[in-house]
């Protein structure tokens, strides 16, 4: 299935998913959120921490303040195309406009562009695909690779970077953020578990935040997600899932639009908050 030099890296076992009873108790103001099965969740109930730290003003698309925009400009892919970077694709929203805008960035671990196209041009973000199957030493390459570049020719904003990942990919999402979560702002895994949750580390007193969606016919991860929710609250940690109804692994963005609602969720997250 289908990061600066700063990141330090690590490889752990994702351990035996073991039943949850849902009712898990939230905590750290986290918000558990179970959707209907047209997958239009509200977003509401965020939590808390959600507008410190963002600088100042408002931008277009219901996005927030640049925190800390890289100012690169120079890249020669034009907005509405792709690119590709030492076997990764690099997608530039039709709506990139540096000079209003900062670009936030979302990494993709096994998720696929045209899923997430229509939410990047509506919210300019840029979108990187690792195109990289579960392979932890080659992303972490592909990252520390990519990042510099794009910080140099595109103005993204460097405290805005959100990890996303489908199965294998939104487990592995999951670890790099816990990893470096001075760096990402958010994971989000369509679906994706990985239960052991670290503590909060002091260069983030908040912690990153995660999101998880999962379909209530996935027999891998439906279980699993409420034991990972509960794992990442008993630590204090801002915690959304949506249980998808009626759907399986695979969770159509078409048909359900969570990676929309994820996005609606996690934009006014960053790493200063």
């Amino acid at each position: 299935m289908k990061r600066t030099t700063r990141m330090f890296f690590v490889i752990l076992l994702i351990s035996s998913m073991a039943l949850c009873w849902p009712g898990c108790s939230s905590g750290s103001g986290s918000t558990k959120i179970k959707t209907t099965p047209t997958g239009t969740g509200t977003g509401s109930n965020t939590g808390t921490g959600t507008g410190s730290g963002t600088g100042t003003g408002t931008l277009p698309n219901g996005g927030t303040s640049n925190v800390n925009p890289s100012g690169g400009s120079g890249g020669n892919i034009s907005p509405g195309s792709t690119g590709v970077w030492g076997g990764v694709t690099v997608y530039i929203p039709t709506s990139y406009n540096p000079a209003t805008l900062a670009s936030p960035v979302v990494w993709l671990f096994n998720e696929n562009i045209p899923d997430w196209k229509a939410v990047a041009d509506a919210n300019g973000i840029i979108i990187i695909d690792l195109d990289e199957y579960n392979n932890e030493p080659a992303l972490h390459s592909k990252i520390s690779q990519t990042e510099p570049k794009l910080e140099a020719e595109y103005n993204v904003d460097k405290a805005r970077y959100y990890y996303a990942g489908f199965s294998a990919g939104g487990n592995i999402a999951i670890i790099f953020t816990d990893a470096n979560q001075g760096h990402v702002a958010a994971a989000m895994s369509f679906p994706g578990s990985y239960q052991p949750a670290p503590s909060i580390p002091s260069e983030r007193p908040n912690g990153a935040k995660y999101y998880y969606a999962v379909g209530s016919l996935d027999t891998a991860y439906a279980q699993a997600i409420p034991k990972a929710c509960a794992a990442r609250e008993a630590q204090g940690y801002t915690v959304r899932y949506d249980i998808v109804q009626g759907c399986g692994h695979y969770i159509s963005e078409s048909q359900y639009h969570k990676r929309a609602d994820a996005w609606d969720w996690v934009k006014n997250f960053n790493v200063k908050n």
